[in-house]
């Protein structure tokens, strides 16, 4: 058997049936948070709820990393094609950054804490995070291979081992946010192992640095595109534990989960819509990515519409149901976060495009105005306006990255075009009438060499 063996080839699950098993695994992921997050507000008010916020949004800002780095590169240059042994390379790669990442929280939640903002929750869940790349690592390699019903098993195993431990901490009435990571952190180590098993590949010790090093002059610019994009859409919240306090970042996060679900519709067609880029780009160039861009948006634009608006509706009850009445304020965050969504779906499809045309240094460049518009806006809203000064930076976040995206796309599709066009023979100048050339006969034809594209 060749290294293309029974771990990475057929059977693949495509079509209808891989859509639904991607929604699905992509709902058991989002709904397992969104009941650890009600829980530690249930156990320990807004405070807590503000320590884990910060937890989770530092460990969106690492495992951004880790995909920049590792998963999304080897998307693109490989495709759906994967080795057992370039599996494994990934898997110690992803590892490797989680022990350096470890390391690094745990040096930073000494000047957090100097700083009065709450850094329990990185500090308890940063042992943990090499478990939860491991496992994150395992579900993109999954879909890279078109195998989602392998990550909806690694995802249920994480989810029933965290919500027995977490459920169990609650009905002892532990209020401890680390408790609640460490559970967290446990159901991680259970659906690596489930994930690790079921692609057959065992973790080594070497390898991960080396696979790193020849990643990286393709990843450091999905690097500079992520160092860009985190901050644009979701790391200029950090800065709200600082200008608000602890307590108002959990009402801020209590208000914003009721939308968060929807992340699931982002995921789950962002694993979906990159290799399907990818494969359109090979197989029919620009014109056939053109094709699919807007629809991979209107797919995304429609369910986004339909659960933010829902949502909104009904956003003040729900936060009264689920957290409690001391959240009950928090309902303006829900309608402005819902508005937010919304304007990012609408440039969904272009982001997919460009990364999978490889154009990372044009998407780094829309992506670094994004943040520099998200980070001024929250400053100057929510020191303004409190709670709803934040909300409406939200908005703000959401239309500078569309408008970056569209603008990105743009430009990269008409440069695609245009270069493709130049190549059709069909395009290529006419000779004058009258002007003939007799080639001698026996004579063989000249072949124009191939243009590079500088």
């Amino acid at each position: 058997m060749t290294a293309q063996d029974a771990a990475t080839g057929p059977p693949r699950i495509i079509g209808a049936s891989g859509a639904a098993l991607t929604l699905a695994d992509q709902f058991v992921s989002s709904a397992s948070n969104f009941l650890l997050g009600v829980l530690v507000a249930r156990a320990g008010g807004a405070d807590a709820l503000g320590a884990f916020g910060i937890a989770f949004l530092v460990w969106l800002a690492v495992v951004g990393v880790n995909r920049a780095l590792v998963t999304e590169p080897m998307t693109v240059i490989g495709g759906t094609q994967i080795s057992r042994a370039e599996l494994r390379e990934g898997l110690q790669a992803s590892v490797v950054l989680g022990l350096g990442g470890a390391a690094v929280l745990a040096v930073a939640c000494g000047p957090v804490e100097l700083a009065g903002v709450s850094a329990v929750g990185v500090l308890a869940m940063a042992p943990w995070l090499p478990s939860l790349l491991a496992h994150d690592y395992c579900r993109a390699a999954a879909f890279r291979l078109q195998r989602p019903d392998r990550a909806l098993l690694s995802d249920l195993t994480f989810a029933v081992v965290q919500t027995a431990l977490t459920v169990g901490l609650f009905m002892l009435d532990v209020r401890n946010v680390a408790a609640f990571l460490a559970a967290w952190g446990f159901g991680a180590t259970a659906g690596a192992a489930v994930g690790m098993g079921l692609a057959r590949i065992r973790l080594g010790a070497r390898g991960g640095v080396a696979h790193l090093r020849a990643l990286w002059p393709r990843s450091r610019w999905f690097l500079a595109e992520f160092g860009t994009a985190f901050p644009a859409d979701q790391g200029y919240l950090l800065l709200l534990p600082v200008l608000l306090g602890t307590a108002q970042f959990g009402q801020y996060r209590a208000g914003a989960s009721l939308i968060g679900p929807v992340v699931v519709v982002f995921l789950a067609f962002g694993n979906v819509g990159l290799p399907e880029c990818v494969r359109r780009l090979r197989q029919d160039g620009m014109r056939g990515l053109a094709d699919y861009t807007p629809r991979l948006t209107g797919a995304v634009l429609a369910v986004t519409v339909l659960y933010c608006g829902g949502v909104a509706v009904f956003a003040e009850p729900i936060l009264r149901l689920t957290y409690g009445e001391e959240f009950a304020g928090a309902a303006v965050v829900t309608y402005l976060v819902a508005g937010q969504y919304v304007l990012m779906a609408i440039g969904f499809g272009c982001g997919v495009a460009m990364k999978a045309a490889d154009q990372m240094r044009q998407l780094w460049t829309m992506r670094a105005f994004s943040a520099v518009v998200s980070i001024s806006g929250v400053i100057v809203l929510a020191s303004g306006w409190g709670l709803f000064g934040a909300g409406l930076a939200s908005i703000v976040a959401g239309g500078a990255y569309s408008v970056g995206v569209a603008v990105g796309y743009r430009r990269m599709s008409r440069h695609l075009l245009l270069a493709a066009g130049s190549a059709d023979p069909a395009d290529r100048p006419v000779p004058r009438r009258g002007v003939h050339r007799q080639r001698p006969a026996g004579a063989r034809p000249i072949e124009r060499a191939p243009e590079v594209e500088q």
